[in-house]
């Protein structure tokens, strides 16, 4: 067996290869927002696509973020305004809740719902012609696009 890497970890199998190669893939619009997008802005932008209209506070509890205002941050900074002032990204918006008026639902814009069709359109083509026939918005590449990017790296025994 060859090993590669600093200690004695097997190299990555072809499996675990295709999966990355995939979600680089898929989030290759992403970098052609603003050069570089932090990872948990990308994370956040697919919570809300899979699943909009939901408050701040349900997408912090999904993610695992205990902090509101780390939540609200990256909220801001892929919407409208930055938190040091200058344009966000543009690609959410937050409206009045229809049954809460104490809080906002957050919503794609038409900039975030055509970036999430690019990254559906990305995923189509890297992971199976089926997928690629498909006229259904795939709510499932999206999940497969958060479980890998929220997957833990795998610990390999030692030989």
């Amino acid at each position: 067996m060859r090993v590669t890497g600093l200690g004695s970890e097997p190299p990555i199998g072809k499996s675990d290869k295709r999966a990355i190669q995939t979600l680089l893939w898929a989030l290759k619009p992403l970098s052609n927002l603003r050069g570089s997008i932090p990872l948990p802005y990308a994370v956040v932008f697919l919570t809300v696509a899979l699943e909009e209209g939901k408050t701040m506070s349900a997408y912090a509890r999904a993610l695992g973020i205990d902090n509101r205002r780390t939540m609200s941050r990256y909220l801001h900074d892929i919407g409208d305004r930055a938190r040091n002032g200058g344009p966000g990204l543009g690609l959410v918006k937050v409206e009045p809740h229809p049954t809460n008026p104490n809080a906002g639902q957050v919503l794609l814009t038409a900039k975030g719902r055509d970036l999430a069709d690019a990254i559906i359109q990305q995923m189509r083509i890297a992971v199976a012609p089926e997928a690629r026939r498909s006229t259904q918005r795939p709510r499932s590449l999206f999940l497969f696009a958060l479980w890998l990017l929220r997957r833990r790296p795998r610990r390999h025994k030692r030989k």
